[in-house]
């Protein structure tokens, strides 16, 4: 969970004030963005309480209240809901990584690079740029309630972490031919083997496993007349359309595009792999109703050659050493500084699952 908290945070790296700035809402580092609520409010702590120190500086609750409730508000921009009673280990996290940011810092005093005046200046023209205009840019900041310095100060920020990490990382990040060959090997069957696949579009009657007879008679009575004007010649498409009760693929004509074994509902699954092309299934039933299927492609099982991916396993190996040892540097800092952190430090935090894909 620590490293998804890590990623996370990036969006709010320019927005979070460092502990010596008077804090603002949080602004992401490319505009347009969309204007993040204030924290809510909150019965269990004081602005102004300190809850960090690194060396002499110290965080309060004013800094951390905002990055917590962007990440909560980033979370549900993915249409997930944040399971609201593991509040207190987000902001363990989240306070955890803002001391991270902080020791970064104090290592950059003394160390700017001399263009990083020009550096500042091109992250800002290319956040108008995409923002479309000088004056919507301008909007995007003052509806956050950033002023033009406060943003060109956090970008400055942003900058001298990236540099001084990559710095510190850089030199000793070191991938073998023999390791990305290695790894190709290792993970062949999970990652280079490319699985046969099946494209298939379908009419589904939902109709849920506990109705009672009545409705089981009436909705296969419905998918039962699909059938009938497809087997007939009405193209497959235009029935799906009309009938099919998938707010998914409905509008496609029922399509579902390519899918592997092990995405589908077992019945319907084992119903498409045994389609031939252009070939149209009986009525099969699953936990979502009443299902016609018509198998429209197929790609046969096929390997990916080590030649062809040589270089991303490479990048990807360099990748993972950034990380380990960005990680080792971070301890590096905390060992010759004192830090505290004053919050107690609760459970491990147990994000929700990714939601399994149904069959439609």
């Amino acid at each position: 969970m620590k490293m998804f908290v890590v990623l996370c945070l990036t969006a709010w790296l320019l927005g979070t004030a460092r502990a010596e700035d008077k804090p603002k809402d949080p602004v992401a580092p490319v505009a347009p963005v969309p204007p993040v609520a204030p924290a809510a409010p909150v019965a269990d702590h004081k602005a102004t309480d300190v809850i960090a120190r690194i060396g002499k500086t110290e965080i309060k609750w004013e800094q951390l209240d905002p990055a917590v409730n962007t990440f909560i508000k980033q979370f549900s921009a993915r249409g997930r809901s944040f399971p609201m009673e593991q509040l207190g280990r987000l902001r363990y996290d989240v306070l955890d990584e803002m001391v991270t940011r902080e020791l970064v810092l104090q290592q950059t005093v003394g160390h700017e690079p001399t263009n990083l005046a020009a550096q500042v200046q091109e992250l800002i023209e290319t956040s108008k740029a995409q923002a479309g205009s000088p004056e919507a840019y301008a909007k995007a900041v003052a509806d956050l309630g950033v002023t033009p310095e406060d943003y060109a100060k956090r970008v400055r920020e942003m900058i001298l972490i990236q540099e001084t990490i990559k710095q510190a990382v850089e030199p000793k990040i070191k991938v073998a031919a023999e390791d990305c060959k290695k790894f190709y090997d290792d993970n062949h069957s999970r990652y280079f083997v490319m699985p046969e696949q099946v494209r298939a579009s379908h009419i589904l009657i939902l109709c849920k496993p506990e109705e009672t007879a009545e409705v089981h008679t009436q909705k296969l009575a419905q998918i039962q007349a699909a059938l009938a004007l497809v087997k007939g010649g009405t193209n497959f498409a235009d029935v799906a359309r009309k009938f099919s009760e998938d707010p998914g693929s409905k509008e496609q004509g029922g399509d579902l595009g390519f899918f592997a074994r092990g995405r589908m509902m077992p019945e319907f699954e084992t119903a498409a792999f045994a389609l031939a092309t252009n070939q149209i299934s009986a009525v099969i039933t699953t936990p979502y109703g009443y299902h016609i299927i018509k198998a429209t492609e197929r790609k046969a099982s096929s390997e990916i050659a080590y030649a062809d991916v040589k270089d991303k396993i490479e990048a990807e190996l360099k990748k993972m050493q950034t990380q380990q040892l960005a990680q080792q540097y971070f301890k590096g800092l905390r060992d010759k500084v004192k830090v505290e952190i004053l919050l107690p430090e609760p459970p491990p935090l147990a994000m929700p699952g990714a939601m399994p894909m149904p069959a439609r």
